[in-house]
């Protein structure tokens, strides 16, 4: 007789490994908690998720890696990752979220869908002095967003990713839940490679 399988409690945890931490003079990360984050993908040229994002009286990205709102990264930030999707991203309780997306469930129109995301991503933020000398250890060069309020899609590694710039020495990075101990074992190591002792 075959035994089930049983999972103890920590089975599902994501953070097995640690997240390099800032030290002094070298950059570190962690985990973001608390936020949501909602995409709304619509049709090349419709102006109904323009609108709806406009009754809930928040500003529209109108270029992709444009972002628009509050960049502090504690109110609700807009960016646009392609020309036919506008990523939101705010804490879980802001009601923008849940207005958006009772609004556009999946079905309920024919230009725009709302879908929370928020169970299946992981954000980090990555930030302090020699952030994009760090980052350059991870992502193509190019790809790193340079300007406040810019947003790039990119692949660390293998894995996709979305970089967001709050600030000169702030970063988030948005990723599948799913790779959250892989992508913390990569910055662990890369950090460790960069800001290396001389030998």
């Amino acid at each position: 007789m075959v035994e089930p399988l049983k999972l103890h409690a920590g089975a599902f945890a994501q953070d097995s490994q640690p997240w390099p931490a800032p030290q002094a003079g070298r950059p570190g990360c962690q985990r973001v908690e608390g936020m949501g984050l909602v995409t709304l993908r619509h049709r090349s040229g419709s102006q109904a998720a323009r609108e709806l994002v406009a009754a809930q009286g928040l500003p529209w990205p109108e270029h992709t890696g444009e972002m628009v709102g509050d960049l502090s990264g504690n109110g609700v930030l807009l960016l646009r990752r392609q020309p036919e999707e506008v990523v939101v991203i705010a804490p879980h309780a802001h009601p923008a979220l849940a207005a958006l997306t009772a609004t556009l469930t999946p079905g309920q129109s024919s230009e725009v869908a709302a879908i929370d995301l928020s169970h299946g991503t992981v954000l980090v933020a990555l930030e302090g002095p020699q952030l994009d000398d760090w980052l350059a250890h991870l992502v193509d060069v190019s790809a790193i967003p340079t300007t406040i309020g810019r947003a790039s899609r990119t692949r660390l590694a293998d894995i996709a990713v979305l970089l967001v710039r709050l600030a000169p020495d702030r970063i988030w990075l948005v990723a599948d839940r799913a790779v959250s101990p892989y992508l913390a074992h990569w910055l662990a190591f890369s950090h460790e490679g960069a800001f290396a002792p001389p030998a």
